[in-house]
């Protein structure tokens, strides 16, 4: 390794024998003409021979420097292939890690028309509720609930996170619930502080254990076990779109808690520039906008 020259020089030298000029390889480096020749002048001292004749408008190869310089203009272009290889590698490869319910409920079903418009590109989902390190982990972006405040990083807001009671109609008509204190006699699924939430906005008095409650953590197994007519489940919303527009689910209150915070799309600034991170971008915000635009619709908004 001690007797490779700097790439700098190198560089210099490939692009001067190339031009026959170090004018011309100077603008294409982006490198003033003087640093040009002070990089050329490292390389001869480095190998102990004259590569270029100077004269007055223009300069040649010795014959030092006609040896070499196909020699250098193989090993760069070589050097460029095996990045290029690599850099196509990754860019053909997203990883995402996803929390399991947006995965289950919104996601899963949607990356299909993604990998038909980017065919070229394959995804690996992780489906994960832990904080990232983007670098540690080899995740290339993330979607996340929260406030949007992740500092040196791109965040893009998705849909809110806004949850309300459902079940089937014939659970509803079974059970005759017509006021908000009736979801206290019914098995509940769902996440308990919601449930907590929803019931203190609505004006009941929340119970002193979760009593009744059924908790899975992932809201397909609350919405599939209520369609079932096994209980009442509190949802997000945004991945109910289906259920309450074919009227498989509905909802006996109109009480809708609205959270504050939403499921944003996040990835470093670095990353930014990245072609399958811009098509991912594109792509989900296009889809979360449509489905929030479905929602409105279901919900009579």
């Amino acid at each position: 390794m001690s007797k490779i020259p700097p790439m700098s020089a190198v560089r210099a030298f490939e692009a001067a024998a190339r031009h026959l000029s170090f004018t011309r390889a100077a603008q294409e480096l982006g490198m003033t003409q003087a640093a040009v020749s002070y990089q050329i002048r490292l390389l001869e001292d480095r190998t102990g021979t004259a590569l270029f004749v100077r004269l007055p408008r223009e300069v040649r190869l010795t014959a030092a420097g006609r040896q070499l310089a196909p020699k250098v203009t193989e090993a760069i272009d070589l050097l460029g292939t095996a990045f290029s290889e690599i850099a196509d590698k990754t860019e053909h490869h997203l990883h995402i890690s996803v929390l399991p319910t947006v995965v289950s409920s919104w996601l899963g079903s949607r990356l299909a028309s993604f990998q038909a418009a980017h065919p070229n590109i394959s995804i690996r989902v992780h489906m994960s509720t832990e904080l990232i390190d983007f670098k540690r982990d080899a995740i290339d972006l993330v979607v996340r609930s929260g406030n949007g405040e992740w500092p040196g990083h791109d965040v893009f807001p998705l849909f809110p996170i806004e949850y309300l009671p459902v079940c089937t109609p014939a659970f509803l008509e079974k059970h005759q619930l017509k006021h908000p204190a009736d979801v206290l006699k019914v098995r509940r699924f769902g996440n308990a502080s919601w449930w907590r939430r929803w019931m203190v906005e609505t004006g009941v008095e929340p119970p002193a254990s979760n009593g009744t409650e059924l908790i899975f953590d992932v809201q397909a197994m609350d919405v599939a076990t209520t369609l079932l007519d096994h209980g009442i489940a509190m949802a997000v919303s945004t991945f109910l779109i289906e259920e309450l527009r074919s009227g498989k689910l509905i909802r006996p209150f109109n009480h809708v808690v609205r959270d504050g915070r939403a499921y944003w799309l996040v990835y470093p600034q670095s990353h930014r520039r990245q072609k399958k991170i811009q098509a991912f971008r594109e792509w989900i915000i296009a889809e979360a906008a449509a489905s929030n635009a479905q929602l409105a619709a279901a919900m009579g908004e």
